[in-house]
């Protein structure tokens, strides 16, 4: 079984390459931005688009299953997904207010004057977020963390809940990435079943979740626990989606997975994460891809607390993390829990596994970045935190920010999101050779 699924596998990425090599990029492209809606679909032009994408999609779908057959059931699982595979891509474009194409079963459910005042509230936002906050975020990403070729390709984002946003526009060559928070799993978005005012009351409340990024550039976990709650489309994993489908980005497959006291993978279903056993920790991952993509990216989201406490009921999470070996952590908006001694096994985590941290100054303390073993760069302004955290000065950071020559940052970041009064911190790890003993 195992040598027949590997050899069904090669064929599906050697197949999806090819396709992806020689099919007309316009048409990839009008999948992801659903030209189709506003644009004549008469003529041979729209009839051959039609059956690209049908074709490109049948492919994806016929590969989807081996996806999930990689992993094992977890015991009890319902080894049959709750959700139509073939909606996944078009309900992350409808819930990120972007269109969708009319072959869409969607086009079926969904009240076309809802969505459109869904499409016109988030449109707006997002246009106002691209040019204020997007487009300067992934100039200095290009700047500062390299090309295609030397960018991140594995990053590790504790502490992140639900904020795919600001990793994908940040490293947008990465391959793998792992997100944890304490906002729960939930479900995976699915208009199934729903009438037409409960679509448009769970879109509300996708507006409502998403209010407080897309200000103020960070989620306040409390508010956004309760309202993931709350929500008809809840947890993280529907967040998740809109910020995919913004980005650019296809959802190709995804699945509730458990992460075992032996610390593997396997494929769970909704009553499982809802209600994770005894020392299991609940996740979903995430397939995606980008028209340009030779293959597919992953993106996992675990439910975890990242106190010493909780790291002593689960330690599988410090081997998962390990054996996933990030080149890069990425730390925002991270409430300074780890200048408290009872975070310290997922700092050590960070600075023992990490060739490059990026943070604001609520990440990890500058004094722990020793000069010999890190090459420190500064960008922006340090003052002091904002008064929910005044507790947590840093006057070593204040010390090396007016000692030296901190790059400009042409964004607000963090919780001190305005723009001129936000910090960034990139430390890269020294060759073995040139640290100190």
């Amino acid at each position: 079984m195992r040598s027949r699924l590997r050899l069904e596998t090669f064929i599906c990425l050697v197949s999806f390459a090819f396709f992806a090599s020689f099919a007309d990029k316009s048409i990839s492209s009008s999948i992801l931005r659903g030209r189709w809606v506003s644009e004549s679909v008469a003529g041979e032009r729209s009839r051959r688009a039609r059956r690209s994408y049908r074709l490109w999609f049948a492919l994806l779908l016929w590969c989807a299953p081996l996806a999930a057959l990689a992993l094992d059931l977890c015991p009890g699982a319902d080894p049959v997904d709750a959700w139509n595979q073939g909606t996944l891509n078009d309900t992350a474009r409808v819930l990120a207010g972007l269109r969708a194409p009319l072959e869409s079963e969607l086009a079926q459910v969904v009240d076309v004057a809802a969505l459109e005042r869904h499409r016109n509230s988030l449109g707006a936002s997002w246009a106002q977020l691209r040019e204020r906050q997007l487009d300067p975020v992934a100039r200095f990403a290009r700047a500062e963390l390299g090309d295609s070729d030397t960018s991140p390709k594995r990053v590790y984002y504790p502490f992140s809940g639900p904020d795919a946003l600001y990793l994908l526009t940040l490293f947008p060559d990465a391959e793998a990435s792992v997100l944890t928070g304490l906002e729960p799993v939930g479900s995976v978005p699915d208009f199934a079943g729903l009438d037409a005012a409960q679509i448009e009351a769970g879109l509300a409340e996708v507006r409502k979740s998403l209010y407080a990024i897309l200000s103020f550039s960070f989620f306040r976990t409390n508010d956004l626990t309760v309202d993931l709650r709350k929500s008809r489309f809840s947890g993280v994993t529907p967040i998740l989606f809109v910020f995919l489908a913004e980005a650019g980005y296809a959802v190709f497959d995804v699945r509730y997975v458990l992460l075992t006291p032996a610390s593997r993978l396997c494929r769970a279903d909704a009553q499982l994460i809802a209600k994770p056993p005894s020392g299991h920790l609940a996740g979903v991952e995430v397939e995606y891809f980008h028209p340009d993509d030779a293959g597919f990216r992953r993106m996992l989201y675990f439910a975890a607390d990242l106190g010493d406490g909780g790291l002593r009921r689960t330690p599988q999470y410090l081997d998962f993390v390990t054996d996933f070996d990030p080149d890069t952590t990425y730390l925002k908006s991270a409430s300074y829990l780890m200048y408290k001694p009872y975070f310290s096994q997922v700092r050590k985590l960070i600075l023992d596994l990490s060739e490059r941290v990026l943070q604001d100054d609520s990440g990890i303390p500058h004094a722990w970045f020793r000069p010999a073993q890190w090459e420190a760069t500064l960008y922006g302004r340090y003052g002091s935190p904002i008064g929910l955290f005044n507790n947590w000065q840093q006057p070593e950071l204040r010390k090396a920010y007016a000692q030296g020559e901190p790059k400009k940052l042409e964004f607000g970041i963090g919780y001190r999101h305005r723009k001129n009064d936000s910090n960034l911190q990139l430390y890269r790890k020294r060759p073995a050779e040139d640290a100190s003993p």
